[in-house]
Protein backbone atom coordinates (compact mmCIF):
# COMPACT_ATOMS: atom_id res chain seq x y z
CA UNK A 1 0.00 0.00 0.00
CA UNK A 2 2.70 2.47 0.86
CA UNK A 3 4.94 1.34 -2.24
CA UNK A 4 2.01 2.22 -4.25
CA UNK A 5 0.91 5.73 -2.93
CA UNK A 6 4.72 6.71 -3.44
CA UNK A 7 5.08 5.36 -6.98
CA UNK A 8 1.36 6.92 -7.56
CA UNK A 9 2.58 10.41 -6.38
CA UNK A 10 -0.20 10.11 -4.13
CA UNK A 11 2.80 10.95 -1.60
CA UNK A 12 4.67 13.29 -2.96
CA UNK A 13 8.09 13.31 -2.79
CA UNK A 14 10.18 14.97 0.05
CA UNK A 15 6.84 14.21 1.67
CA UNK A 16 7.64 13.67 5.57
CA UNK A 17 6.90 9.99 6.88
CA UNK A 18 5.62 9.43 10.37
CA UNK A 19 6.43 5.54 11.30
CA UNK A 20 3.75 5.80 14.29
CA UNK A 21 1.01 7.43 12.14
CA UNK A 22 1.83 4.99 9.15
CA UNK A 23 1.97 2.27 11.23
CA UNK A 24 -1.60 3.06 12.31
CA UNK A 25 -3.26 3.91 9.32
CA UNK A 26 -2.17 0.49 8.02
CA UNK A 27 -2.70 -1.45 10.84
CA UNK A 28 0.60 -2.54 11.67
CA UNK A 29 3.30 -2.52 14.33
CA UNK A 30 6.04 -0.22 15.01
CA UNK A 31 8.66 -3.42 14.10
CA UNK A 32 6.99 -3.96 10.64
CA UNK A 33 6.63 -0.82 9.65
CA UNK A 34 10.09 0.40 10.04
CA UNK A 35 11.07 -2.78 8.75
CA UNK A 36 9.01 -1.80 5.36
CA UNK A 37 10.35 1.84 5.19
CA UNK A 38 13.99 0.10 5.09
CA UNK A 39 12.68 -2.00 2.33
CA UNK A 40 11.89 0.85 0.36
CA UNK A 41 14.89 2.67 1.08
CA UNK A 42 16.73 0.13 -0.28
CA UNK A 43 14.83 0.62 -3.82
CA UNK A 44 15.64 4.71 -3.22
CA UNK A 45 12.04 5.56 -2.90
CA UNK A 46 12.42 6.58 0.72
CA UNK A 47 14.95 8.22 2.74
CA UNK A 48 15.80 6.94 6.33
CA UNK A 49 17.80 8.81 8.09
CA UNK A 50 19.31 8.36 11.98
CA UNK A 51 17.58 10.29 15.00
CA UNK A 52 15.56 12.49 11.94
CA UNK A 53 12.94 9.98 10.74
CA UNK A 54 11.89 8.92 7.21
CA UNK A 55 10.97 10.89 3.69
CA UNK A 56 9.38 9.96 0.43
CA UNK A 57 12.79 10.39 -1.70
CA UNK A 58 12.83 13.75 -3.38
CA UNK A 59 13.04 14.04 -7.32
CA UNK A 60 15.22 16.82 -8.68
CA UNK A 61 16.71 18.23 -11.79
CA UNK A 62 19.90 16.14 -11.61
CA UNK A 63 18.17 12.93 -10.26
CA UNK A 64 16.18 13.53 -13.70
CA UNK A 65 18.85 14.00 -15.78
CA UNK A 66 21.05 11.36 -14.53
CA UNK A 67 18.69 8.51 -14.46
CA UNK A 68 17.92 9.28 -18.08
CA UNK A 69 21.78 9.30 -19.35
CA UNK A 70 22.07 5.84 -17.53
CA UNK A 71 18.57 4.66 -18.63
CA UNK A 72 19.61 5.44 -22.12
CA UNK A 73 22.37 3.12 -21.85
CA UNK A 74 21.25 0.02 -19.85
CA UNK A 75 18.53 -0.15 -21.89
CA UNK A 76 20.39 -0.34 -25.28
CA UNK A 77 22.73 -2.94 -23.18
CA UNK A 78 20.00 -5.37 -22.13
CA UNK A 79 18.17 -5.00 -24.82
CA UNK A 80 20.74 -5.87 -27.10
CA UNK A 81 21.98 -9.06 -25.03
CA UNK A 82 18.59 -10.78 -24.28
CA UNK A 83 18.36 -10.87 -27.82
CA UNK A 84 21.08 -12.88 -28.28
CA UNK A 85 21.48 -14.94 -24.42
CA UNK A 86 17.38 -14.84 -24.03
CA UNK A 87 15.65 -18.67 -23.60
CA UNK A 88 12.51 -20.05 -24.86
CA UNK A 89 11.07 -19.75 -21.34
CA UNK A 90 12.07 -16.35 -20.85
CA UNK A 91 10.73 -15.36 -24.06
CA UNK A 92 7.57 -16.46 -23.13
CA UNK A 93 7.56 -14.44 -20.16
CA UNK A 94 8.50 -11.63 -21.39
CA UNK A 95 5.57 -12.05 -24.45
CA UNK A 96 2.87 -12.74 -21.69
CA UNK A 97 3.57 -9.50 -19.54
CA UNK A 98 3.87 -7.84 -22.92
CA UNK A 99 0.09 -9.10 -23.23
CA UNK A 100 -0.69 -8.03 -19.12
CA UNK A 101 0.32 -4.96 -19.92
CA UNK A 102 -2.23 -4.29 -23.12
CA UNK A 103 -4.91 -5.44 -20.78
CA UNK A 104 -4.52 -2.86 -18.31
CA UNK A 105 -4.46 -0.69 -21.23
CA UNK A 106 -7.01 -2.05 -22.35
CA UNK A 107 -8.76 -1.42 -18.83
CA UNK A 108 -7.50 2.55 -18.06
CA UNK A 109 -5.43 0.73 -14.82
CA UNK A 110 -2.51 3.38 -14.77
CA UNK A 111 -0.84 1.94 -11.61
CA UNK A 112 -1.40 -1.96 -12.94
CA UNK A 113 0.15 -0.69 -16.28
CA UNK A 114 3.08 1.30 -14.36
CA UNK A 115 4.09 -1.86 -12.33
CA UNK A 116 3.53 -4.54 -16.14
CA UNK A 117 6.05 -2.40 -17.68
CA UNK A 118 8.21 -2.54 -14.82
CA UNK A 119 8.05 -6.08 -15.07
CA UNK A 120 8.19 -6.36 -18.83
CA UNK A 121 11.79 -4.82 -18.85
CA UNK A 122 12.95 -6.67 -15.58
CA UNK A 123 12.14 -10.00 -17.82
CA UNK A 124 14.15 -8.69 -20.55
CA UNK A 125 17.03 -7.38 -18.40
CA UNK A 126 16.98 -11.01 -16.83
CA UNK A 127 17.28 -12.19 -19.89
CA UNK A 128 20.51 -10.24 -20.67
CA UNK A 129 22.77 -12.96 -18.82
CA UNK A 130 24.67 -10.52 -17.00
CA UNK A 131 23.56 -10.16 -12.84
CA UNK A 132 25.29 -6.76 -12.29
CA UNK A 133 23.83 -5.66 -15.59
CA UNK A 134 20.62 -6.87 -14.70
CA UNK A 135 20.24 -5.48 -11.13
CA UNK A 136 21.75 -2.01 -11.72
CA UNK A 137 18.77 -1.69 -15.15
CA UNK A 138 16.75 -2.63 -12.29
CA UNK A 139 17.65 -0.48 -9.91
CA UNK A 140 17.23 2.35 -12.17
CA UNK A 141 13.62 1.03 -13.05
CA UNK A 142 12.40 0.91 -10.06
CA UNK A 143 13.72 4.92 -9.56
CA UNK A 144 12.17 5.76 -12.76
CA UNK A 145 8.82 4.25 -11.55
CA UNK A 146 7.44 7.25 -9.87
CA UNK A 147 7.63 9.63 -13.04
CA UNK A 148 6.81 6.60 -15.68
CA UNK A 149 3.39 6.93 -13.66
CA UNK A 150 2.69 10.05 -15.66
CA UNK A 151 3.38 8.13 -18.78
CA UNK A 152 0.46 5.99 -17.90
CA UNK A 153 -2.73 8.65 -16.72
CA UNK A 154 -4.66 10.31 -19.13
CA UNK A 155 -5.03 13.06 -16.78
CA UNK A 156 -1.33 14.30 -17.17
CA UNK A 157 -1.90 14.65 -21.07
CA UNK A 158 -2.96 17.21 -22.79
CA UNK A 159 -5.79 15.31 -24.38
CA UNK A 160 -7.18 12.02 -24.85
CA UNK A 161 -5.62 11.62 -28.31
CA UNK A 162 -2.59 12.62 -27.08
CA UNK A 163 -2.47 10.29 -24.31
CA UNK A 164 -3.88 7.29 -26.74
CA UNK A 165 -1.38 8.49 -29.65
CA UNK A 166 1.43 7.60 -27.17
CA UNK A 167 0.27 4.66 -25.64
CA UNK A 168 -0.33 3.28 -29.08
CA UNK A 169 3.36 4.03 -29.61
CA UNK A 170 4.15 1.97 -26.25
CA UNK A 171 2.77 -1.25 -27.16
CA UNK A 172 3.96 -1.39 -30.80
CA UNK A 173 7.25 -0.70 -29.53
CA UNK A 174 6.33 -3.77 -26.85
CA UNK A 175 5.68 -5.78 -29.92
CA UNK A 176 8.57 -4.94 -31.70
CA UNK A 177 10.73 -6.02 -28.68
CA UNK A 178 9.25 -9.83 -28.45
CA UNK A 179 9.57 -9.87 -32.18
CA UNK A 180 13.44 -9.19 -32.27
CA UNK A 181 13.98 -10.55 -29.50
CA UNK A 182 12.50 -13.79 -30.67
CA UNK A 183 14.60 -12.81 -34.00
CA UNK A 184 17.71 -12.27 -32.31
CA UNK A 185 18.07 -9.41 -33.73
CA UNK A 186 20.27 -7.86 -31.19
CA UNK A 187 20.62 -4.56 -33.98
CA UNK A 188 17.31 -4.14 -33.55
CA UNK A 189 17.19 -4.26 -29.83
CA UNK A 190 19.67 -1.87 -29.62
CA UNK A 191 17.85 0.59 -31.91
CA UNK A 192 14.45 -0.28 -29.77
CA UNK A 193 16.27 0.47 -26.52
CA UNK A 194 17.25 3.80 -27.72
CA UNK A 195 13.85 4.54 -29.11
CA UNK A 196 11.61 3.52 -25.93
CA UNK A 197 14.35 4.80 -23.59
CA UNK A 198 13.86 8.59 -25.85
CA UNK A 199 9.87 8.09 -25.97
CA UNK A 200 9.92 8.14 -22.09
CA UNK A 201 12.42 11.23 -21.65
CA UNK A 202 10.09 13.01 -24.48
CA UNK A 203 7.10 11.94 -22.96
CA UNK A 204 8.46 13.22 -19.00
CA UNK A 205 9.79 16.76 -20.43
CA UNK A 206 6.39 16.79 -22.23
CA UNK A 207 4.48 16.57 -18.64
CA UNK A 208 6.91 18.68 -16.72
CA UNK A 209 6.64 21.34 -19.09
CA UNK A 210 3.07 21.65 -19.16
CA UNK A 211 3.37 21.75 -15.44
CA UNK A 212 6.14 24.44 -15.04
CA UNK A 213 7.58 26.15 -18.07
CA UNK A 214 8.54 25.52 -21.60
CA UNK A 215 12.29 26.17 -20.73
CA UNK A 216 13.02 22.49 -19.77
CA UNK A 217 14.66 20.46 -21.87
CA UNK A 218 15.96 16.89 -20.60
CA UNK A 219 18.78 17.04 -23.39
CA UNK A 220 21.19 13.62 -23.07
CA UNK A 221 22.81 14.82 -25.69
CA UNK A 222 24.26 18.26 -23.91
CA UNK A 223 26.45 19.05 -21.31
CA UNK A 224 25.26 19.73 -17.55
CA UNK A 225 26.14 22.95 -18.24
CA UNK A 226 23.24 23.50 -20.62
CA UNK A 227 20.48 21.86 -18.87
CA UNK A 228 18.67 25.15 -17.41
CA UNK A 229 16.34 24.73 -13.97
CA UNK A 230 12.56 25.80 -14.63
CA UNK A 231 12.66 27.91 -11.76
CA UNK A 232 15.83 30.17 -13.26
CA UNK A 233 14.37 33.85 -13.40
CA UNK A 234 10.75 33.10 -12.21
CA UNK A 235 11.48 34.26 -8.54
CA UNK A 236 11.03 31.00 -6.78
CA UNK A 237 12.22 31.25 -3.17
CA UNK A 238 15.58 29.51 -2.90
CA UNK A 239 14.60 27.03 0.03
CA UNK A 240 12.52 25.62 -2.39
CA UNK A 241 14.55 24.97 -5.58
CA UNK A 242 17.01 22.36 -4.45
CA UNK A 243 17.78 20.91 -8.04
CA UNK A 244 14.85 22.34 -10.46
CA UNK A 245 11.89 19.71 -10.95
CA UNK A 246 8.77 20.26 -8.88
CA UNK A 247 6.60 17.57 -9.07
CA UNK A 248 4.18 18.83 -6.49
CA UNK A 249 3.02 21.10 -9.72
CA UNK A 250 2.28 18.71 -11.91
Amino acid sequence: MLRREIVSLTLRPGAPLDEAVLAARLGLSRTPMHEALVGLASESLVVVLPNRGASVASLNWDDLREMFEALDITQRLVTRWAALRRTDAQLAEIDAERVAFEQHEAAGRAEEMNESNWRFHALIAAACGNKLIERNDLHLLTLALRIAYLAYNVEHFASKAAYQKHMNTILTEHIAMVAAIRGRDADKMDALGRSHADLGRQRIQDALTRGVSSELDIALDHPIAMLRPWWRGQGMPSHQRRGGVCLGSI
